[in-house]
């Protein structure tokens, strides 16, 4: 948790910089229940931060405390360093978490024995490993005798199980009979190994806190106001368990997110959700317009793709954007040749203060980023991965070693991240070990003797991480036993620096994948969301792969939606590249023309001569 008092001077001082935007203030100065629709650039994280801080000031008193919930650790991380800069301390009154730690951590742990749940006394994780084989040994014992366990039956398999609630109703086994028994299969192989999975936390904290009125009277007593970042896409039970919590009960408010970036309906993530909620009579709606990222011409084409009424405007007079369609007849493989050849070098050639970093290279998938990665190392060029072929995914422990990295690689002299927040979450490390105060301490000062020791940013990363895990984390790796995901992804950072794409990384490039003046940034549209770049380049945009072929109009909504979040990451110039064709995952050509999305793009440009 956060410090409950930040430092009041600060947050009333940046709060000054919202005089000429009437919805931030509104937002600022709300009192009551509040949702915020917030378009792409429009200050949404400036203004959370800003009214967090206000609360936490103004309307909060010790023990009581905020939770803030959002969509995964990465947005945990980037809310905490922004609480940090309005002087907001790590402590005990703002829990910043994702809705499963909220969920597992604040009602299920302290409860679980007081009321009936199916759980295992002892609760583990499934790693996602366990999660595979239990779904296909449980789909082989049940559809399986008819059919193939695909990714459309995975799909459908997690949006039922996150949709359908109510298993007592008629319609848990009524809207698909197969799918509810192929889930209660797989819960009951789970549970025969005395595991839950992350959707067991959600659905189990649902279930308590529907039914037991007075685990909602102490949530209240403790967690006065609820703040929701990225609302649209944390689904059906988290909505569920905040119309409980919130008007039913007494607990305050404050939902922000974008329905028009709801790009997970695979997860069950319904963005009517968040309308709905704003249209409630006990709710303050303020729809943020202003975009402080993207110039004129961006914001107007991003909302000729979103194909709706919107009237959000560009705060930006230092020029009116650029827009580049680029067809290139040869396939993904010429497109990213093109990309290396002509678009990065312009770019760097445009103006002598451009870098690598400024400019983000967003793909579909990571198949397609295995296609530029290897494009980019024939060129020379250095790169940080965020996808799923990337060298490690971030969790609780890579993040941190990141932090750890950047601390050692310049950070101890900038503030940025502090020894302070790096200590802090190393302790929670703990918070289920068997470790006693004084052995936790003396852990504490080994981990700050050795990044005292190791300031070197030229250090060879393996080096590096080779001397941490030997003095620091290899005496706490085993307290996450019962998240197994966290030990797999750091092995995986481990054999990467060995022999994969970190083995001629220096402890500095570690702490550049968060982000770096030379390095390229390379992001699936999905990971992409939150981020922004001066240029943005997105290839593969052919029709059949964006949308795909032969499917609903949520899907082609949500389709729209992904290519929109990739439009609104540019700040200044977008290069889009497109083939007209492409080859399916079985080599075969598909020739569907360019991505309907780029067309009603090039109408648009046709229809407005001064977008260019």
């Amino acid at each position: 948790m956060l410090n409950q008092k930040s430092n009041s001077k600060i947050y009333k001082k940046i709060a000054l910089e919202l005089e000429g935007n009437h919805e931030q203030q509104e937002v600022y100065n709300s009192s009551g229940n509040c949702v915020v629709l917030a378009g792409p650039g429009s200050g949404k994280t400036k203004i959370l931060t800003l009214k967090l801080a206000k609360i936490l000031n103004e309307d909060i008193e010790s023990p009581q405390a905020i939770a803030c919930l959002t969509y995964n650790n990465e947005c945990v991380r980037e809310l905490k360093e922004r609480l940090a800069k309005l002087g907001v301390k790590e402590n005990n009154s703002v829990l910043i978490s994702t809705v499963h730690s909220f969920c597992l951590n604040q009602v299920i742990r302290p409860y679980k024995h007081l009321v009936e749940t199916n759980l295992p006394n002892k609760i583990k994780v499934a790693s996602s490993t366990q999660v595979d084989n239990f779904l296909l040994k449980s789909f082989n014992l049940t559809l399986g005798r008819k059919t193939q366990c695909t990714g459309a039956y995975k799909n459908s398999f997690n949006i039922y199980r996150r949709t359908i609630l109510d298993r007592n109703l008629p319609e848990w086994k009524g809207n698909d009979q197969d799918i509810a028994v192929w889930i209660e299969d797989y819960e009951r192989l789970l549970r025969e190994e005395n595991l839950i999975d992350f959707d067991d936390m959600v659905l189990t904290g649902l279930n308590m806190i529907e039914q037991n009125e007075w685990i909602q009277k102490l949530i209240q007593a403790k967690f006065p106001v609820i703040v929701i970042d990225e609302y649209q896409d944390l689904g059906v039970s988290l909505d569920r368990i905040i119309r409980t919590l919130c008007f039913k009960n007494q607990i305050r408010l404050l939902a922000v997110g974008d329905p028009d970036q709801s790009i997970y309906g695979f997860t069950g993530a319904q963005p009517n959700l968040l309308v709905e909620l704003s249209e409630k009579h006990e709710v303050a709606k303020i729809i943020l317009k202003q975009n402080y990222r993207s110039k004129p011409n961006i914001v107007k084409a991003s909302m000729a793709v979103i194909s709706e009424e919107r009237d959000f405007i560009s705060n930006r007079t230092d020029g009116e954007g650029v827009i580049n369609l680029h067809s290139i007849s040869d396939g993904l493989k010429a497109q990213c040749y093109y990309i290396c050849d002509v678009i990065i070098p312009k770019i760097l050639e445009a103006d002598p203060s451009n870098n690598l970093g400024e400019i983000g290279i967003l793909y579909i998938d990571k198949n397609d980023g295995d296609i530029i990665s290897s494009t980019l190392n024939e060129y020379g060029y250095q790169y940080i991965r965020v996808d799923g072929n990337a060298p490690y995914n971030k969790n609780i422990l890579t993040l941190w070693i990141e932090d750890c990295a950047m601390w050692c690689s310049g950070g101890w002299q900038k503030g940025h991240p502090k020894l302070s927040e790096i200590v802090a979450t190393f302790r929670k490390f703990y918070l289920n070990s068997s470790s006693t105060k004084r052995e936790i301490e003396q852990s504490e000062s080994i981990l700050c003797k050795f990044l005292f020791r190791n300031r070197d940013i030229d250090l060879s990363l393996l080096k590096w991480l080779t001397s941490f895990h030997m003095e620091v984390i290899s005496k706490f790796i085993d307290n996450f036993i019962e998240e197994p995901d966290v030990t797999t992804e750091y092995k995986k950072m481990f054999l990467s620096a060995q022999s994969g794409q970190l083995k001629d990384f220096c402890v500095s490039s570690l702490s550049h994948l968060l982000g770096g003046n030379d390095y390229l940034n390379l992001y699936t549209l999905h990971s992409s969301k939150g981020l922004e770049f001066k240029y943005v380049i997105i290839f593969g945009l052919e029709e059949g792969r964006i949308p795909w072929l032969n499917v609903n109009e949520n899907k082609i909504k949500e389709s729209r939606s992904l290519f929109y979040v990739g439009l609104t990451r540019s700040k200044d110039e977008i290069h889009l590249l497109y083939s007209g064709w492409y080859e399916d995952y079985n080599k075969r050509r598909r020739e569907h023309g360019p991505s309907r999305f780029i067309t009603e793009l090039q109408d648009f440009i046709k229809k407005n001569e001064n977008v260019k």
